[in-house]
Parts: C-alpha cells; structure tokens; sequence
C-alpha cells in the first residue's frame, strides 16, 4: 500500500522506477540477466545487484551499451551502481567447477627439469597438467 503511494506521488514517483525482468534481458542478454537483477533506479541511478565483484566488473564494462538500451526502452536511467549480494538471486547464479589435472609424461618433465628459473618452470608444469586433463579421452 505504502509502495502505491509512493508510486502515485509527483515527487517521489518520479524519482523511483523499477526496469521489469524482460526489459533487463533484453538490455544485458541472457547470461548476464540470469546473473544480476536491477533493483530500482532512483534519480537516473539504476541499483544492480550482482554476485561478485568480478560481475559487477564485467557489468561495468557494459554499462555504456546497457545505458543505451534502457534508455530506448524508455527507461529514464544514466548511470549505473553495482552492490554485491551473495543472497538469493545471485547465489543460483553460482557455479561449481571440477579442475582436474593430468601427470605429467616423463618426456615432459625432463625438459622441464633444463629449466634453470623454478617458478617459470611450476608454471609451464602447472599449465600442461591442467591443459592435459582438458583433453578428450
């Protein structure tokens, strides 16, 4: 009830806005749209929740095009904040990744052992187990 009012008042109701869930898809595109949810834009400020900060990053970086789009779908938006919430939305967002990694073939690991640098030599070991395990079969 408080919200209609709100909604119905000159002054308030014109600085708080909502962008439906259909209007944001279109705007960000799918993989984004199922990953962070426009709460409110408020003085042409539009309110993004996101699950991390590497989102909020990757969001940013779009913020020009996603501007445009919510402008020509008539919402009244000219910048964009971003707050990290790892509740409800944000967590289904959340993926879970398995990272294997393969031995090494002795082959391999010979020619890594010529290396003088260490660290040079348990990245390239590190990045050929982990690219072996990739494979198929």
């Amino acid at each position: 009830m408080l919200g209609a009012l709100l909604e119905q008042s000159p002054m308030l109701g014109a600085r708080t806005a909502h962008i439906s869930p259909a209007d944001w898809r279109r705007a960000v595109g799918e993989r984004l749209a199922e990953r962070t949810m426009p709460e409110r834009i408020t003085e042409g400020v539009l309110s993004v929740r996101v699950p991390s900060s590497t989102w909020a990053q990757e969001l940013s970086l779009l913020s020009h095009v996603v501007l445009e789009r919510l402008q020509a779908a008539g919402h009244p938006v000219q910048r964009m904040r971003f707050h990290v919430h790892a509740g409800s939305h944000a967590a289904r967002a959340r993926e879970v990744t398995t990272v294997r990694r393969a031995d090494l073939p002795a082959p391999l690991r010979q020619s890594l052992e010529q290396l003088d640098d260490p660290e040079l030599r348990l990245a390239i070991a590190e990045a050929a187990a982990y690219s072996l395990a990739r494979r198929p079969g």
